[in-house]
């Protein structure tokens, strides 16, 4: 039992449900599938997380599961709704479900085949891209998108990255739980200015 760690599963937990229903749910339904593929795997590995830091063992599995369904299938899924955010134009519902079954084969790979570098490849490969279109929107004067795509990869670039960065002392989880909360919480302020645009 870790009362620290599992109250840092609750604030990403908490931060992850603010921005679906604030900044997600309102959006057009493609870009809101491709969004939560992401944020609401990571809210239900952090809640599962939660309740395993508490003493109820049982939930870690569930909450390893989600961790690795966010991932590789939630990093696809931001990609293209960071794509869509950018472009300012919505896939169709019919690519979106295709991204998502792509995300999933993937998935698959790693869960069933067992193929071990898809873990590490997708989410890199995943993040290098968003940090491009975060680029591409302040190439394109759109400052209030790029910024906080940009702020968002870099927290969940250094929550990834965070024992090479900061070591492997215990406080390191918590700090990834918090880096995490404070991605999620940039994607939605990337994603604020269009809920008024798209309801």
């Amino acid at each position: 039992m870790n009362l620290i760690h599992g109250l840092s599963d609750i604030i990403l937990a908490v931060a992850g449900i603010y921005v679906f229903f604030r900044y997600i749910n309102p959006l057009e339904l493609s870009s809101t599938i491709l969004w939560e593929s992401f944020i609401l795997s990571v809210v239900v590995a952090a809640g599962f997380g939660a309740l395993g830091f508490f003493g109820f063992e049982k939930a870690i599995p569930v909450s390893r599961f989600f961790q690795t369904l966010a991932t590789i299938n939630g990093a696809i899924g931001l990609v293209a709704a960071t794509a869509a955010l950018v472009s300012g134009s919505d896939f169709s519902r019919g690519t979106g479900y295709a991204i998502i079954a792509s995300g999933f084969v993937f998935f698959a790979l790693y869960e069933v085949f067992d193929i071990r570098p898809v873990f590490f490849w997708v989410p890199i490969i995943c993040m290098t891209v968003v940090l491009f279109l975060g680029l591409f929107a302040l190439i394109k004067g759109n400052f209030r998108v790029g910024l906080w795509v940009i702020a968002g990869v870099t927290f969940f670039a250094l929550g990834s990255f965070r024992e090479d960065l900061f070591g492997t002392h215990e406080f390191s989880i918590s700090l990834y739980h918090l880096l995490m909360a404070a991605g999620v919480l940039s994607i939605g302020m990337a994603n604020s200015g269009a809920v008024p645009a798209r309801k």
